[in-house]
C-alpha cells in the first residue's frame, strides 16, 4: 500500500514540474542557478585550461631536443667533412711542393714526413715527425721544408718516428757560404750556430767580406754533413770590430722554423761523419 503511494505522489511531481515549466513558472530559478555556477565554470575552466598547454609543451620539448641533437650530429658531420676535405687539400699542396723540389733537385730521394710534436723543454729545438726507421731513415739525414730549404737533420730514430733538431738547436753547426752581392761566384764561408731563437748566428765569416743585409746563405758542403747549395735563409745584420779576427752576423731562416707541418728528409744522403785529422 506505501509503494503505491509513494508511485502517485512521484507521478504528481512529475506532472507539477512538467506544468510549472510548460507555463516558464521555473524560469527565474534556472537563471539564478546560471548565475551562480558561470562563475565556477569559468573558474574551473581557467584552471583546466593550462593543463592540455603543460603535456603539449612537454611534448613539444621533447621533440625540440630531438631535433637540437639531430642538427648538432649533422654540424658535426659536416665539420668533419670539412676537416678531412681541407687536410687532403693541404696534403695535395703539400706534394706539389715537394715535387717542385724534386725537380730542382732530380737526384736526391724524399721521403714526405707530417710533424707530430715538438720539445717541451725550451732547451731544444727538436720536432718528431711520424716517419721511421722503417721508412729508411737514419740518423744524419737532411730534413728540408716542404719549399725546399734546409730546417735541421735526423737525430734520433726509432721505428715508427723519428726526432729532428732544427739548425736554430744551440748543438747544431751548418758550415755555410754567404752569396756576397747575391752572387754565387762571390762567397764568404763560416758556420751558422743556433741560440734558441728564430735568428742564427753566422761565425767566422772573413773580415773583408762585403756581406749585405739581405744576402743568401746556403749550405757550403764543407765537413760533409751537408749537401751543397741548400738555402738557410738571409742575412739580417752584420756586425763589424774593427780589430775582430773575423766578422759576425745574423740569419733569419727562409723556413719558419716554428710552425712547420711537413718536412722532407733526402734519404739517399748519407752524412760522411768525418774525423778530425
Amino acid at each position: 500500500m506505501r509503494l503505491l503511494w509513494w508511485t502517485l505522489a512521484v507521478m504528481s511531481l512529475s506532472l507539477f514540474s512538467i506544468l510549472l515549466s510548460e507555463n516558464r513558472t521555473l524560469d527565474p530559478l534556472q537563471n539564478l542557478s546560471l548565475t551562480i555556477a558561470a562563475p565556477m565554470e569559468n573558474g574551473l575552466r581557467d584552471v583546466a585550461d593550462p593543463i592540455p598547454d603543460f603535456f603539449r609543451g612537454i611534448f613539444n620539448r621533447g621533440d625540440l631536443v630531438r631535433e637540437n641533437e639531430r642538427l648538432r650530429e649533422e654540424l658535426e658531420r659536416l665539420q668533419t667533412e670539412t676537416a678531412a676535405t681541407e687536410d687532403a687539400q693541404r696534403r695535395l699542396q703539400e706534394l706539389e711542393e715537394a715535387l717542385g723540389v724534386k725537380e730542382n733537385r732530380p737526384d736526391d730521394v724524399f721521403v714526405v714526413a707530417d710533424v707530430i710534436a715538438q720539445d717541451p723543454s725550451g732547451f731544444k729545438r727538436a720536432l718528431a715527425i711520424d716517419r721511421g726507421s722503417k721508412d729508411g731513415l737514419d740518423e744524419g739525414m737532411v730534413v728540408l721544408s716542404k719549399s725546399g730549404s734546409l730546417v735541421g737533420v735526423v737525430s734520433l730514430v726509432f721505428e715508427e718516428f723519428a726526432w729532428l733538431r732544427l739548425i736554430s738547436d744551440p748543438n747544431n753547426a751548418v758550415n755555410i757560404a754567404v752569396l756576397v752581392g747575391g752572387e754565387e761566384g762571390s762567397e764568404a764561408r763560416g758556420v751558422a750556430v743556433g741560440d734558441l731563437r728564430s735568428r742564427l748566428s753566422l761565425e767566422m765569416l772573413p773580415t773583408a767580406a762585403q756581406i749585405q743585409e739581405g744576402d743568401l746563405v746556403i749550405t757550403s758542403g764543407l765537413g760533409g754533413n751537408y749537401p751543397r747549395t741548400l738555402l738557410l735563409g738571409s742575412v739580417t745584420s752584420v756586425e763589424e770590430k774593427p780589430q775582430a779576427l773575423s766578422k759576425r752576423a745574423t740569419m733569419e731562416p727562409a723556413a719558419d722554423l716554428s710552425s712547420l707541418d711537413t718536412v722532407l728528409i733526402i734519404i739517399n744522403f748519407r752524412p760522411a761523419r768525418l774525423e778530425g785529422p
